[in-house]
C-alpha cells in the first residue's frame, strides 16, 4: 500500500480560488480551468468503440465481424467490471454523506482525470492502484484537489487558499511524513486517516510531527505542506442522544 463526453459548465464538482467561493456553486468550468493549471485535464470515461474491418466476402466478413462483436463484447463486459470495482473502491475512501452522490474519477498515464462516474456535489473520489506505493483511495473537496495537485505537480507551496480535506479511510501507503516529495525511502503503512490541508504548526498546535495509529500530528512539519493529521475516521464512536449517560474507561500503562 480509462474517453471523452460533454461537461456541463453550471454542474459544481471542484477548486475554486478563495475562500468566498466555497459559499456558491463551483462550476466544472472552474475545476477544468484550476485542472488546467495543475498541468491536468479530465475527460470522460466510455466503452471503447467496435472497429470493423473489411473482408474479401460477404461471408468471410460476416464471419469476422461476428468474431470480432464477440471479442468486443467480451472485453466491455471485462472493462465494466473493472470500473465497477473501482467505483467501489473509490466510495470506501470517505464517509457516506460525501462518497453517495461523489463524482469518481482517476489519473491515467497521461496526467488526465478520467471520470468513471458522474456525481452531483463537489467531491471527487479516486480509486487509487493498489500496486504503486502513494497511489491509495481517497475522498477530495475543492480545495484538497487542489492541494493534492500541487504536490503532485511538487509546487514550492500549496495554493489552495482556504483549508481542504481529504479522507483516506482505507488506509495507505507513502514514503515519508517529513519530506512530501521523497520517493524512494522505503514504504509506511498508515491506517484509516483524514486530513485537513493548512499549514499547521506543530510548535504552536502542541502537536507531535512523528507518524501514528492513533490520535492526531502534523505531517511534513516545517514544510508548506504541513497539514493535520488525524487518525481514525470522524464517523468513530457513538452520537449521543438526550438522555444518555457517561460510561468512563481507562487504561493501565506498561511498566
Amino acid at each position: 500500500m480509462d474517453e471523452k463526453s460533454e461537461i456541463d459548465d453550471n454542474a459544481s464538482l471542484s477548486p475554486v480560488d478563495s475562500s468566498h467561493d466555497l459559499e456558491r456553486p463551483i462550476s466544472r468550468r472552474g475545476f477544468l480551468e484550476t485542472a488546467a493549471v495543475a498541468g491536468v485535464g479530465l475527460t470522460t470515461f466510455s466503452k471503447p468503440e467496435q472497429i470493423l474491418r473489411g473482408s474479401s466476402s460477404p461471408r468471410a466478413r460476416h464471419n469476422q465481424e461476428s468474431t470480432e462483436d464477440s471479442t468486443t463484447k467480451g472485453e466491455n463486459i471485462m472493462n465494466d467490471e473493472v470500473v465497477k470495482e473501482k467505483i467501489r473502491r473509490a466510495l470506501l475512501s470517505g464517509p457516506s454523506s460525501v462518497t453517495s452522490e461523489a463524482t469518481v474519477a482517476e489519473m491515467d498515464a497521461n496526467g488526465q482525470m478520467v471520470v468513471l462516474r458522474q456525481g452531483t456535489n463537489q467531491w471527487v473520489c479516486m480509486p487509487g492502484n493498489e500496486n504503486i506505493i502513494g497511489d491509495v483511495p481517497m475522498s477530495l473537496d475543492p480545495m484538497g484537489m487542489r492541494w493534492y495537485m500541487d504536490i503532485r505537480a511538487k509546487k514550492p507551496k500549496p495554493t489552495n487558499a482556504a483549508p481542504g480535506l481529504i479522507y483516506m479511510l482505507c488506509g495507505a501507503t507513502q514514503r515519508s511524513y517529513t519530506d512530501p516529495f521523497d520517493t524512494t525511502s522505503p514504504a509506511i503503512p498508515i491506517g484509516p486517516h483524514w486530513m485537513i490541508l493548512w499549514p499547521f504548526e506543530a510548535a504552536a498546535s502542541g502537536l507531535p510531527t512523528v507518524m501514528r495509529d492513533a490520535g492526531a500530528m502534523i505531517m511534513f512539519a516545517g514544510t508548506p505542506y504541513a497539514h493535520l493529521h488525524i487518525c481514525g475516521s470522524p464517523l468513530d464512536g457513538k452520537e449521543y442522544h438526550r438522555g444518555d449517560r457517561g460510561v468512563w474507561t481507562m487504561t493501565y500503562s506498561g511498566t
